[in-house]
Formats: structure tokens, sequence, C-alpha cells
């Protein structure tokens, strides 16, 4: 077949110039439109049963039917069928809010914002206003977890955004946002301070919720390396320069050098630390790039202090109350039998894990030579601390990473839909 040309250009090419053309036309005419999130846009193209649940006069009916549909939904996730269950919440919310367009001829003229109407439901008392929000807040949540599970990050993100604008109390959205915040690889210091402050907005609202505990403690613990590592980086970077003469500068050199001093050592155990937790944390989540560079900067600090570990002068049984707050701050308690065991092996065994009986993740007992000898390889258990919090890195570093398991990321429990 003859291609058709139409001044020497394809017509395949004209039309397809065409369709570009259009859709940048109709695109002008809808800019409200296209920044709502996908479960308010799809609100506008309604199934069957959709509306018929928004025909039906009787709130008790009205919410029935849409709770039906939410619950088809929670057993779509369960199943793993993430699409139809997103579908699901969409329509149960599409029943009390939604969008309507009065432009009988959209088809082909396209949607425009001028004849987008926001529908919202108007209940009659308070007991249905109570029992519609807490209804909405459960859906716009279950969104956020399906979109989660579907790494749609940002639409995730979007859904806690309008169940809070519905229940500003809820401390479960709070959790999910920020979970979701932090989800994406490409996430850095901007979204993890907007986890926080989500995660303590969730504690402040509800105190007893562990999950968000644990995940405000990873996160923190992230943040203050990250800032301490983009300090190293940058500090110094755009300071202007000054002329001194020389007194001034052998003064100034001369502070700066006892301040140094003065706090050298306690920041560079810290910053062993943080690295160490920070290397479980990529590790769990599959950062290869980001853990080998950790692993090579602790490698190399290790190297260069080169010397043994010594327990001998310490009792673990009798704590001082320094030791406990260091410990507590590190999330260790002094008092479980476990931790107890493990330190008073390091101190048995001058601050390595030789034997054979050297304890595993799991409390279990380790018999494999080669297991052992990489245990006390990734120990580091040849650097010599100054202080307690020295021991507990060392104890992290040996492989004992269970002991600080709610500051993973990855540990968090998976929400519950509702």
């Amino acid at each position: 077949m003859d291609k058709i040309d139409v001044d020497g250009t394809p017509f395949s090419v004209l039309m397809d110039r065409a369709v570009k053309l259009k859709s940048f036309d109709l695109s002008r005419h809808r800019r409200h439109y296209d920044t709502m999130p996908v479960f308010c846009q799809n609100s506008i193209f309604p199934n069957d049963d959709v509306i018929e649940a928004r025909s039906l006069s009787e709130f008790n009916d009205r919410i029935g039917a849409a709770k039906r549909m939410k619950d088809e939904g929670n057993s779509a996730y369960r199943e793993g069928r993430l699409c139809d269950a997103l579908s699901k919440y969409e329509n149960a919310l599409a029943v009390f809010r939604f969008l309507e367009n009065t432009n009988p001829s959209w088809k082909t003229e396209g949607i425009k914002d001028k004849f987008i109407k926001e529908i919202q439901y108007e209940c009659t008392d308070e007991a249905e206003t109570q029992e519609l929000n807490l209804f909405l807040t459960n859906c716009y949540n279950n969104i956020a977890i399906v979109c989660h599970s579907m790494k749609k990050y940002n639409i995730s993100v979007k859904a806690c955004d309008y169940a809070l604008l519905v229940d500003s109390k809820c401390d479960k959205s709070f959790f999910l946002r920020a979970r979701s915040r932090l989800a994406p690889l490409s996430s850095g210091a901007v979204e993890q301070e907007a986890a926080v402050r989500d995660l303590e907005m969730a504690l402040q609202i509800n105190p007893q919720n562990r999950e968000a505990r644990k995940l405000l403690r990873a996160t923190s613990i992230e943040a203050k390396y990250q800032r301490s590592r983009d300090k190293k980086t940058f500090d110094g970077l755009f300071t202007r320069g000054e002329i001194y003469d020389a007194h001034e500068l052998l003064e100034a050199k001369g502070s700066l050098i006892k301040c140094k001093e003065k706090d050298e050592s306690a920041a560079k155990e810290m910053d062993l630390i943080l690295g160490r937790q920070l290397l479980q944390h990529y590790e769990e989540r599959g950062m290869k790039a980001e853990k080998e560079n950790i692993e090579k900067s602790l490698d190399a600090e290790m190297r260069r202090r080169g010397k043994t570990l010594n327990l001998n002068n310490v009792n673990f049984r009798k704590p001082t109350n320094k030791m406990i707050q260091d410990a507590k701050s590190m999330g260790v308690d002094l008092f479980d039998p476990q931790t107890l065991q493990i330190l008073e092996q390091l101190q048995q065994n001058g601050g390595s894990f030789e034997t054979q009986t050297a304890p595993c993740l799991y409390g279990k007992q380790s018999t494999n030579k080669e297991a052992v000898v990489s245990a006390k390889r990734r120990s580091y258990s040849w650097v010599h601390y100054r202080t307690v919090a020295g021991i507990f890195l060392f104890v992290l570093s040996a492989g004992v990473f269970m002991i600080m398991r709610n500051l993973d990321i990855s540990n968090v429990m998976v929400p519950k839909i509702q």
C-alpha cells in the first residue's frame, strides 16, 4: 500500500502532531484537574455500582453500599490483587466524594476545569458526620497502604494528605505518610526532616504507637549521620576569605585546636556508632553502593586506631549511671540477660568472639568455623575505645544486630488495612 503524503510529509506524522497539539490545547483548560491525585480524577468516571449507590437517599443505605466496596477492596488486597483493591477503595470514596462533569459534550471536547464540580455528601447530624469521617479516613489510609505496596509513593503521600484533611488527629495517617516519604531510594535530607515531623506528630497524638517510635529512632539516626557527613563535606565551602595578622591567626588556631581536642574523642566514637547503625540499615534495604562506602570508611578508621579492646575493668552486673544512660541512648538495655551474656563473653575473650561458642544473631550457638571467622572479621575486634559507648559499638559490629533491631526501618510492621 502506498504511503499518503501531504506536501512531502507522511500522513502519520501529521496525525501525531495534531494529537500533540490537541493534547497541549486541552491541558491549558484543565490545569486544576491535572493537579489532582489519580484517586480523585478517577471519580469522574463512575461505574454502575457507584452510580446506584449515589442514588440512595438514606445515609445508612449509602454508607452500607460503600462499605461493601471497601470490604471487597480489603479482600483483594489480602489476595495480592493490588490494582483491584485500589479500584474498590476509589469506588468507595466516590460514593461520597467525587467530580462531576457538567459538559454533555466532554467526550469530544475533553475535560475542562470550568465544567468540573467537586461534590461532597452533606450529613444531617453529628453521628453521621463522625461515621462518614471515619470511613473516609480509613479509605484514604487503605489507598496509601496499597500505593506504598505498588511503589507509588507520591500517590501514597497524597492519600495521607487527604486523610489528614478529614481527621487531623489520625496518628496512622502521619505514620503512613512518613513511611512513604522515606521509602524511595532517592529520599534525602528534606524527606527525612518531613518524616521526622510526621512521626513526632503521630507520637504526640498517640504515644503508644510503637511502630512510629521505632521508625522515628531509625530516621533520626540516619538524619544525624547524614548531617554530620554533609557538614564534613561542605564545611567552609561558602565561607568568605578575610585577612588576619600573624598573631591573631596563631591565637585563633590555638583556640581551635583546644576545642577540637576536647570534643574529638567523643565525636569520633559517636561517628563510629552512627556509621555502624547506618551500615546495618543500608544492608537491610539492599543499598549496596552506600553500604560499601560506609564499610570502607569504617575499615579505614579501625585500621588507623589499631589497638585492642580492653574490658577488664568494666563490671556489667553493676553498671554506673553513665553506662546506663549511654546504653539507653543507643537502645541497648544493660539489664537484659542476653545483652549481659554477650558483654561478659567479650570480657572473657579479651574483646573478641574467638571461641566457637560465640553467640549468633538469634541466640543459638555457632559451631561453623568459617561463620565465626566471618563474624570476627566484621566485628572490628582490634579497636580500643576510650568511652563506654565504644563497647556497644563493638557489640553491634560483632554482628549482634538483634540488640538494635528496633532501629531498622525495614523492620517496621506493615500497617493493617481497615
